[in-house]
């Protein structure tokens, strides 16, 4: 009997994974640029946020005015994202729920994030992630 350590291995599947896993690494560093010109945009309107990058698949976005972090975490193997909200001082009425989206292959080479079945363009995304933190419901009243 053959062991399944035996067996040949796929190479068009081992390939296309680590296409998808390359190509969805340029798509996430693509988003910390986009995510950190956003929040150096808002700084020079109202300021108090700040972008870091602790690990490479790890970003937070800071909001001591309005007391919320956003932390992004990427999952290449499961093609997702998470993020998540948390409050960070005493200035926010609440936290938002968090959420996942989905990296897929929209064409070869290129990953695009996904909200349910939904493709998201890059100024979306940025909306999902950064409203709750630099916008909040209860500074727009």
């Amino acid at each position: 009997m053959r062991r399944i350590d035996d067996q040949p291995r796929q190479k068009t599947t081992q390939t296309g994974g680590t296409d998808f896993v390359n190509a969805a690494r340029r798509r996430w560093q693509r988003l910390a640029t986009e995510l950190e010109s956003d929040v150096n945009e808002f700084n020079l309107r109202r300021g108090g946020a700040e972008f870091h990058k602790p690990l490479p698949n790890r970003f937070r976005v800071t909001n001591l005015t309005t007391g919320l972090q956003l932390t992004i975490t990427a999952d290449f193997e499961a093609q997702i994202i998470r993020y998540n909200y948390e409050q960070v001082n005493h200035k926010s009425a609440g936290v938002p729920d968090g959420g996942m989206l989905s990296m897929r292959q929209s064409k070869p080479g290129t990953v695009e994030f996904y909200s349910a079945d939904e493709q998201l363009k890059s100024e979306e995304t940025r909306k999902v992630l950064l409203d709750p933190v630099l916008f909040p419901p209860e500074l727009a009243a």
